[in-house]
């Protein structure tokens, strides 16, 4: 099975629709070589309509990677760790827990949505 990933073409598009249509064809699995084809369109005037990538159905989707800093996944660890031993009673881990989980959405959500949507107005603005 193939499966093509297409954007249609705008006056003035710019880098960042660029890069967001590579990076859909990425994780839909096109290897970095995999050309990206224009589409003309069907009318009289030939002008180009989108650009396409294929990619074959060989090639499994492409896994997301995502880089964390060393205190983060330290963070993690520990909380999990201390999980794994705790035989069930983990009220003593809340806190921490919770300092952490909003440690790794400050991480991961901030530079994608300017903001991390799982904090309280009050949270944000006493840190």
């Amino acid at each position: 099975m193939n499966l093509a990933v297409e954007m249609v073409r705008e006056p003035g598009m710019t880098v960042c629709q660029w890069e967001r249509f590579l990076h859909q064809a990425r994780q839909a699995g096109a290897a970095d070589d995999a050309p990206v084809a224009e589409v003309m369109s069907t009318g009289d005037d030939e002008i180009i309509h989108s650009y396409r990538v294929e990619v074959s159905g060989d090639r499994g989707a492409a896994a997301e990677l995502v880089s964390l800093p060393v205190s983060l996944v330290h963070d993690l660890l520990f909380i999990v760790g201390e999980v794994a031993k705790s035989d069930g009673d983990v009220r003593g881990l809340v806190a921490g827990a919770e300092t952490t989980l909003h440690s790794a959405h400050d991480h991961l959500l901030v530079p994608v949505l300017g903001e991390n949507p799982f904090r309280a107005d009050s949270e944000k603005s006493s840190e």
